[in-house]
């Protein structure tokens, strides 16, 4: 006598039509959620990087803690970015090329259409856009996206 219960042929367990690959869901759910958190996260960074600028000009009367807050939390939103590589790799390497490395290779190729494709931005006022200009040109973007897709790579490589 066998200790194994096989099943009826053709029976399934109640529900299992239901079920579907969570891979391509996990992707999708993963690559959306990284696309609309890495640009806030850059620009909450980027804009608390400009605001540091007026500490030396304004002294104690700048808001120090409005922008090293705005710092925090976008680095927050970028660590978030980069643990989705834990949950589907081509999130973060999809974020990390979209808003990362691809405009900073469009600033190195074309550097006087950089200011153009920023202020054609929506949803910011000219504070944002020259903050984000700044990253730009500074190579913090460029720096960011190769982090994030290192993060998805390896992420790539550590489930395998």
């Amino acid at each position: 006598m066998s200790n194994r219960f096989d099943s009826p042929a053709g029976w399934s367990p109640p529900g299992s039509q239901f079920q579907t690959n969570s891979n391509t869901s996990r992707t999708l759910i993963g690559a959306f959620l990284a696309l609309i958190v890495t640009p806030v996260g850059m620009g909450l960074a980027a804009h608390g990087a400009l605001d540091t600028s007026r500490w030396v000009i304004l002294g104690d009367a700048a808001d120090r803690l409005g922008s090293t807050l705005q710092i925090i939390v976008g680095a927050l939103l970028l660590l978030l970015v980069s643990a989705l590589a834990g949950f589907t790799p081509i999130a973060t390497v999809l974020a990390g090329l979209v808003w990362g490395v691809l405009p900073s290779l469009v600033y190195f190729v074309s550097p006087e259409s950089t200011w153009r494709m920023v202020g054609d931005l929506p949803l910011m006022n000219d504070e944002m856009h020259l903050a984000i200009n700044a990253w730009i040109t500074n190579g913090y973007t460029f720096v960011v996206g190769l982090l994030l897709v290192g993060a998805g790579v390896a992420g790539t490589l550590r489930r395998r």
